[in-house]
């Protein structure tokens, strides 16, 4: 029977979550999954070690609780939202973008999927707290009314002084 103590270290690479590539390389490695053998140490989701014992490897891995939960989960939740990032810089790089329902997505299928990864995440987040989604959105909903919301694809560059400030110094563009 595998172990599963809650003093298990992560040592086998629990990315299976999106299986399609991870199918291409294992077949590479005669299905052994040896490409993912190594240190690490990230929140997985509850199937990830079930996974790597099917891909034929032992993961070593611990529960956190607490504090320490929470911040793994800040750190997944940072994880995810790069993810996207790089699924939206792979699909700029290639010009194409996958199709859902007739409509194109930012990053294509893997923009959708880390997204949805980053969902899961804020929603074990909220799950851990006494917050509920609910309160999440209601506090979107305050935020947006009070300094607006990310729509209008505003990237504010840098303020710069007003000439009528009173800070006493005053640079202009030849100083």
């Amino acid at each position: 029977m595998p172990d599963d103590s809650p003093h298990e270290r992560q040592t086998t690479n629990p990315i299976g979550e999106g299986r399609d590539a991870d199918d291409e390389a294992r077949d590479a490695d005669g299905g052994r999954g040896d490409q993912y053998v190594g240190e690490y140490d990230k929140l997985v989701r509850d199937d990830i070690p079930a996974v790597v014992r099917d891909d034929g490897n032992h993961p070593v891995t611990r529960t956190v609780d607490s504090t320490e939960y929470d911040r793994y989960l800040a750190a997944k939740l940072l994880e995810e939202a790069h993810e996207y990032a790089d699924a939206l810089d792979d699909s700029d790089s290639t010009g194409e973008k996958d199709v859902l329902d007739d409509d194109a997505f930012p990053g294509g299928e893997d923009g959708l999927d880390e997204l949805a990864d980053a969902y899961a995440v804020l929603d074990a987040i909220v799950a851990a707290s006494t917050a509920t989604m609910d309160d999440v959105r209601e506090r979107a909903r305050e935020k947006a009314a009070e300094r607006g919301g990310f729509a209008d694809g505003i990237v504010l560059e840098r303020i710069e002084a007003s000439e009528n400030t009173d800070t006493g110094s005053h640079r202009d563009d030849a100083g």
